[in-house]
Formats: C-alpha cells, structure tokens, sequence
C-alpha cells in the first residue's frame, strides 16, 4: 500500500487564516500560479517548497495535503 495525497488543503488553511494566494505567496516567494497549480494537484510539492509554504500557515507539511492508503500495482 502507498500513501497518496488525494487532495490539496491549502485553501481550507488560507481560510482559516483569512488570507489569500496572493498573500502566501508574498510570504513564501513562490509565485501565485505556482500555488495554483498545487492547489489544483497538477503538482505535487516537494519537501522544501512545503516546508516554505507550512510555516506562514502556521501547519505542519502533513497538513497541506488530505492523504489516502491506496493498493500498489
């Protein structure tokens, strides 16, 4: 079995937060479309830029993503 991220939580923290893409990315560097693009999982952020996108939401990294143990083929 292999732990997959099935969805992205970056929004649902934003909202927490009461902030935006554009404020994320301010904080972090990583430009907005970047963001999307992990929001939207056509990406799958890496250990670094995860970290870099935890801490100004205040998370832990196994936060940003919602996970499922799926079958290995």
């Amino acid at each position: 079995m292999d732990l997959k991220p099935i969805s992205c939580r970056i929004p649902e923290h934003l909202e927490r937060l009461k902030q935006s893409q554009q404020w994320l990315s301010d904080q972090t560097g990583i430009p907005k479309q970047q963001l999307n693009d992990y929001i939207k999982m056509r990406h799958i952020m890496g250990i670094v830029v995860a970290k870099r996108i935890a801490v100004p939401l205040k998370v832990v990294i196994d936060d940003l993503y919602e996970w499922n143990w799926q079958r290995s083929r």
